[in-house]
């Protein structure tokens, strides 16, 4: 007889052998070989098996591994049996076959306590990375579901009749076995488990099957604040191109990123701009800061988490040079006189001012300041991200100075839509006063940020005076255009693209993509994406990281960010305009901020935030002005419906959603 344990190995012919030699905790295997047991009866049989070596004691049960479950399948088809004498009669059964194989590998294991399937990357949503555990208590008929994002924190728990199974098995056993598999394996995996009460085994791992790698992803989640809610089509041609042919064009000619030149980095779908993903990719071998806008498919098993060192002094000096060189020629920019010559001619120069502009922002918001932000984990100070402007509104708020108010040139986005406070906006009437207290006495940032963040914040407010500036000089071009009947209203120069103002203004002609219908239409879907948001990633066509009106996400629990118990109205937050709908105590929802509607989250009774960003203004904003908060709630802004009672517990990082329980 020539039945032993089969020893780790890293060449073993077995795949349990190989597993072994990895520290995976795979229970005592033998390879069982026909010859040696084709000639006993069931009775010799059950006694040798009996008797193998490093065999376990008592009541115990046995795995047959059958071979690949099909013939391009990795997978095995596993038997279990619960006695001696049920493998003894398998392995009759199987050697006795017409087409018997030569061997087989058994397993042995104690009674099992619970068993299931663990998933190292979620096997549906190939924008999360969260971990999936499916398992059965012994006892329980129902299935169960455990959801752990990338931090470890349970996220989601099904309910279930019998005992939960994070509570059987415990949730570190899982999260330990899970990530040896992230470290062992260069794919997703699916490994097969057992848990005898004491140990937690692995019978087998495979490639998960059910997640192609996509082809094309573009990304919502561009940098911080940069193209952060819903733009119009004359931002996004302007702006867009700016950064696409000084930004981007330049940095692949560098990079030797041949094959990209002629690809487009970014769409405007659903009003909002989504960046191609396969630039940051390429950016991720020097610039680990890109890694959140890079889906869970296109990472590396181990991504590289070390900050990159900070910009030099001479490379922080010339930045300092250039930034300051445009913002005099802002400063001193003046609105041309209302002839069609001159209104254009300011516009050209603006649009060059913008091309310079997008050079510098593209580096600090892309690749700056998100290196800087690598391994960062509490929010950064406030002072840290608004600017003058903003910090002296959010003072006023604070202190019900409504003078002050009146007289601000604060506007809630870049985009030449939006307009001055002391223009009275539709968001006007929602910026009340907050009774808080403002402390942002934060520990100032480290130095890699605090070389980054001046420069950062200067570029910042550039594009929104640039912003600002074209918005009064398109509307003197707009009424132009509606006195000579081209356009219906001043407002529409705003939803026009750049070619079709082009052909309006030269041409003196209104093209057919430019009727007042369409622009009509424009307007309302603008509107209606700028309260609905949309999806986070838009991988091969399919959106990712949208409920679809409302429905609940199985991932929407956060993490505590500050303490405090409020229960309220939810009031989702995708754009500025939904600014003018907060009410005060509203539980605010949101997702990426823009730090100049920090004004109007103040009045928020609680703060819920979807990502876990450092740099997220509504993170600062709680810490500084203790408003109770969870953040790191993965779905929630596509999983909540305005009005809906929530109930936060930012102590524990609870949110209670109608019927639905969230909690960390």
């Amino acid at each position: 007889m020539s039945m032993q344990v089969l020893p780790a190995d890293p060449d073993g012919g077995e795949n349990v052998q190989r597993w072994a030699a990895r520290g995976l905790p795979v229970p005592p295997s033998w390879r069982i070989d026909r010859g040696d047991v084709i000639d006993l009866d069931r009775h010799g049989l059950i006694d040798y098996l009996a008797a193998l070596p490093e065999l376990f004691s008592g009541e115990r049960y046995w795995v047959l591994h059958q071979g690949a479950m099909n013939e391009h399948s990795q997978r095995e088809s596993l038997l279990n049996l619960d006695s001696d004498e049920a493998l003894a009669a398998a392995l009759i059964t199987v050697f006795r076959r017409p087409s018997a194989p030569a061997q087989v590998v058994v397993q042995a294991l104690p009674r099992q306590r619970a068993a299931g399937v663990l998933f190292t990357r979620h096997p549906l949503r190939q924008d999360l990375s969260h971990m999936v555990v499916e398992g059965v208590v012994d006892g329980g008929a129902e299935r169960q579901r455990l959801i752990f994002d990338d931090e470890g924190r349970l996220v989601y728990r099904g309910e279930a009749q019998s005992e939960p199974l994070d509570e059987v098995v415990g949730g570190q056993r899982l999260l330990a076995l899970g990530e040896q598999l992230k470290q062992l394996f260069d794919r997703p995996q699916a490994g097969e488990w057992v848990f005898d009460g004491d140990t937690l085994w692995l019978l087998q791992t495979l490639p998960v099957g059910s997640l192609p790698v996509p082809e094309e992803v573009w990304v919502r989640r561009a940098a911080p604040a940069l193209f952060n809610q819903a733009v119009t089509p004359l931002w996004y041609t302007l702006a867009g191109r700016w950064l696409k042919t000084h930004f981007w064009a330049p940095l692949a000619a560098r990079r030797g990123w041949t094959d990209l030149a002629r690809v487009e980095p970014y769409r405007r779908q659903q009003s909002h701009l989504y960046c191609n993903a396969e630039f940051f990719r390429r950016l991720l071998a020097r610039h680990p800061g890109a890694a959140d806008k890079v889906p869970p498919a296109w990472l590396p098993p181990r991504p590289e988490t070390a900050r990159p060192p900070p910009p030099g002094p001479a490379r922080r000096w010339r930045l300092g040079l250039e930034l300051a060189a445009i913002q005099r020629r802002l400063r001193r920019w003046r609105p041309p006189p209302a002839d069609r010559e001159r209104l254009w001619r300011g516009l050209m120069a603006l649009d060059r001012l913008g091309e310079r502009l997008a050079r510098l922002d593209g580096e600090l918001a892309y690749l700056m300041l998100p290196d800087a932000l690598v391994g960062r984990r509490p929010p950064l100070p406030l002072t840290a991200l608004l600017d003058s402007q903003e910090y002296e509104v959010l003072e006023a708020v604070l202190a019900g100075d409504k003078e002050r108010l009146e007289q601000s040139e604060l506007r809630p986005g870049a985009d030449p839509v939006h307009a001055p406070l002391r223009e009275k906006p539709a968001q006007w009437q929602s910026l009340r006063p907050a009774a808080r207290t403002l402390d942002d006495r934060a520990p100032p940032p480290e130095p890699a940020l605090a070389a980054v963040l001046p420069a950062w914040r200067r570029a910042r407010r550039l594009r929104f005076d640039l912003g600002e500036r074209l918005r009064r000089l398109l509307r003197d071009l707009a009424s132009v255009l509606v006195s000579e009947g081209l356009l219906a209203h001043p407002d529409d120069v705003f939803f026009l693209y750049f070619d079709e103002l082009w052909q309006l203004w030269m041409e003196r002609r209104t093209p057919a993509s430019a009727a007042g219908e369409v622009l009509g239409q424009r307007k309302v879907r603008y509107l209606e994406d700028a309260h609905a948001g949309a999806p986070d990633w838009k991988m091969d066509r399919i959106g990712f990281g949208f409920g679809g009106g409302g429905r609940p996400s199985p991932v929407l629990r956060g993490a505590g960010l500050v303490p405090g118990q409020v229960t309220g109205p939810l009031r989702r937050l995708c754009s500025a305009w939904g600014l003018n709908r907060l009410q005060p105590g509203d539980i605010v929802v949101v997702d990426q901020v823009d730090p100049s509607w920090v004004p109007w989250l103040a009045q928020a009774g609680a703060l819920v935030i979807a990502g876990r960003d450092p740099a997220n203004a509504a993170a600062s904003l709680a810490t500084a002005c203790a408003i109770p908060a969870v953040w790191a709630v993965s779905d929630v802004v596509h999983s909540v419906v305005d009005g809906q009672t929530g109930v936060l517990d930012g102590e524990v990082g609870t949110l209670g959603v109608g019927e639905l329980k969230v909690e960390s």
